[in-house]
């Protein structure tokens, strides 16, 4: 449906069924499957609630107000097909960006807010090869993992998906407004909440499965037990999506979740061909040149694969897809063998990095600073962390 086709009449009915208590949203369901007329009966409009003073003034506004604003409901034919399948589906999708990306293969990636160094570098990795094999990437807009991942996607050119928790005309979290208008202006932000609505608690454990719904599979890259990525994997075991799970280290909290999502049948992911091999390849569904043209992306930043996997390299990456300007280095000729050698994946300390060298305090500073340009460690907090390239 498009947007000019959407008047007072129509948002007012459709407003209300999604405002609907379950019982009747389900009759109406029962009556669209057994009858396959796609209408809403009298007998069920009749018994639709009211809807609070301004919510269609307001939503009819939003709508028309931007050419990229849309409002899809569950009939429409650019609804989202794996979305429709979902138990309590979703009523109604307000969006912001090109609806048409809804049709794109979609990864969910998620995970910790306070995500540590380890799990956005391991993040960052996967997106970007994801991407270059043709996916798109959904996320829920928050700190951590999700933005990184948005902002891995957006810096690929690919398109990602942003569903939010709160009213589409809102932001939530606030710190993320650049982000969320750098998602619509490229991509998709997405909310089943109409203009106006605010964040609340209970929104975000309904967001979740949508992030998982529209997506083919879902990639936690680090998580605590008590964190809202598990109910989004919940959500996706559920919907019969696949769930993947970045291990990481045994006494850290961030870890514990990944690790009980594995425990429970997720699968065990430290690259990203360990995702590829689970999911439909994507080059025959969606070809190359429609790819780059619809994204207006450069040949080289868009990579569909045809042929078999390539080899992997010394430091874990698929050789083929890392660029002209990332030729790999063999460990064995590397200078700072030793010093690099000494880098865990866990944050490591420059005292112990200076103990377990013979050189002295510049000679190992300089080695340190050659091995962050090219690409190996990366400094945080605390010390030096090895990156896996």
């Amino acid at each position: 449906m498009q947007t000019s086709d959407w008047n007072h009449r129509e948002l007012t009915l459709w407003l209300a069924v999604q405002r609907a208590p379950e019982k009747l949203k389900r009759e109406l369901r029962e009556f669209w499957q057994t009858s396959g007329e796609f209408e809403i009966p009298a007998q069920i409009e009749k018994q639709l609630p009211e809807l609070p003073r301004g919510l269609v003034e307001r939503t009819y506004q939003w709508l028309h107000s931007d050419r990229k604003h849309f409002l899809l409901h569950c009939l429409d034919s650019e609804f989202p097909e794996a979305l429709k399948e979902i138990y309590r589906a979703p009523i109604l999708l307000f969006g912001i960006g090109d609806k048409t990306l809804l049709q794109y293969p979609l990864l969910a990636v998620i995970g910790s807010r306070k995500a540590s160094p380890l799990a956005l570098s391991l993040t960052e990795q996967m997106v970007v090869e994801l991407c270059q094999q043709g996916w798109g990437i959904v996320s829920g807009m928050a700190l951590g993992i999700d933005g990184l991942a948005h902002r891995t996607a957006l810096a690929q050119g690919m398109p990602t998906i942003a569903v939010l928790g709160c009213g589409i005309d809102l932001v939530y979290p606030p710190r993320n407004r650049q982000l969320r208008n750098d998602i619509a202006a490229a991509g998709i932000v997405l909310s089943e909440y109409a203009p106006g609505t605010p964040a609340k608690t209970e929104h975000f454990p309904a967001r979740n499965r949508i992030i998982s719904g529209i997506s083919l599979g879902v990639l936690v890259a680090e998580a605590t037990l008590k964190s809202g990525s598990l109910i989004t994997a919940r959500y996706a075991v559920e919907q019969g999506r696949e769930v993947f799970a970045i291990p990481g280290p045994v006494p850290h909290p961030g870890s514990e979740g990944c690790h009980l999502l594995i425990q429970q049948g997720a699968k065990l992911v430290t690259r990203s061909e360990d995702i590829l091999a689970e999911l439909p390849a994507q080059a025959d569904l969606f070809a190359a040149d429609k790819a780059i043209e619809s994204r207006k992306a450069k040949p080289a930043e868009i990579a569909f694969k045809h042929e078999e996997p390539n080899k992997i390299s010394n430091s874990g990456l698929t050789s083929g897809i890392a660029g002209k300007n990332s030729t790999k280095i063999p460990l064995n000729v590397l200078a700072n063998e030793r010093l690099l050698a000494n880098v865990g994946f866990e944050t490591t300390s420059f005292d112990w990095l200076l103990s377990q060298s013979e050189d002295s305090v510049s000679v190992v500073v300089n080695q340190l600073i050659s091995l962050e340009l090219d690409g190996w460690i990366k400094t945080v907090p605390g010390g030096y962390v090895r990156v896996r390239r």
